[in-house]
């Protein structure tokens, strides 16, 4: 019996330690908690979702989203410890997370990473420090995702894309292409506080289309 016992207790041990991201119930890493590894396209399958209030990621660069399958408004986030999600406006609001890997990389399951237009900020010159993607058409403010002001490059990954000193697309404005901007023009490093794509290709053949999809 100790033998079993001591097996089950090394298998519990390996478990917690392949975890790459864990998340809590309360804020500072209270309350119950839920090991993810890979992906968890919805939470609603564990009994933990719109639960999380707090997380630690062991490595890897992680999405979290206040939608099932990784939709709705989504935060990214870098290894290290997280003690509560209000700021980011995502505290018991989390309702499924993937581990997304390198730039390039696909997530291990689940969702359409990749298959559509994106932009990555990046906290830092080169494509270094926290790393923000937009997956959605619009982001009008991102002083409600804790990225406000602190874009310092940029990488598109598809599509054409304005970017702007202001909350709902004012102040300095400027738009890119896709490829990769290691450092921002002066007017916008870190200043970027709301972005939205304008067009899917080059030359724009008609007027943006604000209210609805993007040609």
């Amino acid at each position: 019996m100790k033998k079993i016992a001591l097996a089950f207790a090394l298998l519990a041990t390996a478990t917690a330690a392949s975890a790459q991201m864990t998340l809590f119930e309360h804020n500072n890493f209270g309350g119950r908690r839920l090991d993810v590894r890979g992906a968890a396209e919805n939470l609603g399958n564990t009994g933990f979702n719109d639960i999380a209030s707090s997380a630690q990621i062991r490595r890897g660069t992680w999405q979290v989203c206040d939608d099932a399958y990784f939709r709705g408004r989504c935060v990214t986030l870098q290894a290290g410890d997280y003690p509560s999600f209000s700021s980011m406006g995502l505290n018991d609001r989390i309702s499924s997370a993937r581990e997304i890997g390198n730039w390039g990389e696909q997530p291990q399951q689940g969702g359409n990473w990749g298959g559509g237009a994106r932009a990555v900020l990046y906290g830092r010159p080169g494509f270094e420090g926290r790393q923000f993607v937009i997956d959605n058409n619009v982001v009008a403010d991102l002083n409600n995702t804790g990225f406000n002001d602190r874009a310092s490059s940029l990488r598109i990954e598809r599509g054409y894309w304005m970017f702007c000193s202001d909350a709902n697309f004012q102040g300095e404005c400027r738009t890119f292409g896709p490829g990769d901007y290691p450092e921002l023009p002066p007017d916008l490093q870190n200043r970027i506080s709301s972005g939205r794509r304008i067009s899917n290709d080059y030359p724009y053949r008609q007027n943006p289309n604000w209210g609805g999809r993007p040609r």
